[in-house]
């Protein structure tokens, strides 16, 4: 089990490096950092519930999406990360320069993948049509904090895992 830990570690800083070899793109720069802003506080999905609420049609959908935001939130954020601790790359390595301004709290799960994921899968269990589209959205948010330096890469599969999981969860139950 140390061997595979230290192997993920390994790899986790090889590829958390080898995304910032991208900076020099002013254009992906500038999508990556709108990308994980939209994702700050839940603030895409809270307007999508709202939109979403306000049609009879995806009510129930917008219902489920609100719990499942909230479950990522206390499930990955206040839980998971208050036990696990785990610095962010740009806390681990302050001389890589970054694009947005240092995240203060923890790394792992990534919070933005995970709510994410958690919505998109619940839009997927009530319009796949939709859950495509949020799929999407998740995994360019995933990628984003990647690329911006914030999130290792077990952080963002982590998130993405515990997502869908999440997502599922809401929808059986």
């Amino acid at each position: 089990m140390k061997a595979f830990v230290n192997k993920m570690k390994r790899i986790d800083i090889r590829f958390a490096f080898f995304m910032t070899q991208f900076y020099d793109h002013s254009l992906l720069n500038k999508m990556m950092k709108f990308i994980s802003s939209c994702g700050d506080f839940g603030m895409s999905w809270l307007i999508v519930i709202l939109i979403s609420n306000m049609i009879e049609k995806t009510r129930s959908m917008s219902i489920h999406m609100l719990i499942a935001l909230i479950a990522a939130t206390l499930i990955g954020q206040v839980t998971i990360k208050t036990l696990v601790r785990r610095k962010r790359p740009c806390h681990t390595y302050p001389d890589v320069p970054l694009l947005i301004p240092t995240p203060s709290d923890l790394s792992f799960p990534s919070g933005h993948t995970t709510s994410s994921f958690a919505c998109s899968t619940v839009m997927l269990f009530f319009n796949p049509l939709l859950g495509i589209i949020g799929y999407i959205y998740a995994t360019l948010t995933a990628i984003s904090r990647l690329y911006l330096f914030v999130h290792y890469l077990s952080d963002v599969l982590c998130g993405i895992i515990l997502g869908i999981s999440i997502g599922i969860g809401v929808c059986l139950f």
